[in-house]
């Protein structure tokens, strides 16, 4: 009976040991600094999502243009869900764009298919470089990576930074003002408002845990005359989660997109 118990122990002993083992091996990943975390947050990612945003307005009214991007698959495809707010009504679309330059549009009771840059005015390349490869993220300026401070708990980084450098600002609007849109007209809007506004400051914010980036935002003001405000952002989340995207078979079978009527004059 001694000798039971003995073993009861010595196995109580050797499983407290292994526990503690490994909860002490899950704990010891390296402590990184600031540009070991910018270089994690660097390399490049197969899915996620992406939202584009640009608000205009005063105190008393805004409108806004939202362009949320699931992305994944291989080759990438892109699962757009765009939203337009306008004197409080707002209209949605959905849409599917793929390598071959295609837009799939949900008519709600048909699809429909036709070429991207003749729908929004930007392609599927644009698609990448924005979203993809976007410069703030995968090539940060270096007064970006300067301006960062970090702060860490545990094994997630959270990395802030605030600039009024009007060169970044420029470059971190630029891809938001090319794939924001859903007419060639847009993109004219966004850059004729860029051309009267005056950049004002830039927020931004890094997010890396267990060594791999899991958000990324950065927020862009703007000043057009005395009371019009102008905010561009871009963000991603949920990275990695649609790594197996497809479009789906209803999409891809889509309509033509019948040509509109020419105005009569």
């Amino acid at each position: 009976m001694k000798f039971k118990k003995l073993f009861l122990s010595l196995g109580l002993a050797t499983a407290l040991l292994a526990g503690g083992c490994a909860k002490q091996e899950k704990q010891s990943q390296p402590v990184l600094n600031k540009t070991q975390v910018i270089k994690k947050a660097q390399k490049s990612f197969k899915s996620g999502e992406a939202t584009q945003t640009v608000i205009l307005g005063t105190d008393t009214d805004k409108q806004k243009v939202s362009t949320k991007a699931t992305f994944g698959g291989n080759p990438t495809v892109f699962h757009i869900n765009y939203q337009t707010t306008s004197k409080g009504k707002t209209q949605t679309s959905e849409e599917w764009a793929d390598h071959s330059n295609h837009l799939y549009i949900n008519g709600q009771s048909s699809w429909y298919k036709a070429k991207l840059d003749q729908v929004t005015g930007h392609t599927y390349a644009d698609l990448l470089d924005s979203i993809m490869h976007n410069e703030m993220l995968i090539d940060p300026p270096a007064k970006l990576t300067d301006a960062y401070k970090m702060k860490r708990k545990g094994n997630t980084y959270i990395l802030t930074a605030n600039l009024k450098d009007k060169k970044i600002m420029q470059q971190a609007v630029d891809p938001v003002f090319i794939t924001d849109t859903q007419s060639p007209k847009q993109q004219k809007v966004y850059r004729q408002l860029e051309k009267a506004g005056k950049f004002q400051s830039m927020t931004v914010k890094l997010v890396v845990k267990n060594q791999k980036m899991t958000s990324f935002s950065y927020h862009v003001n703007l000043k057009v005359g005395k009371l019009m405000k102008f905010t561009v952002s871009q963000s991603y989340n949920n990275m990695g989660s649609q790594d197996f995207l497809k479009i789906p078979t209803n999409a891809l079978n889509g309509k033509p997109l019948p040509k509109a009527k020419p105005k009569k004059k």
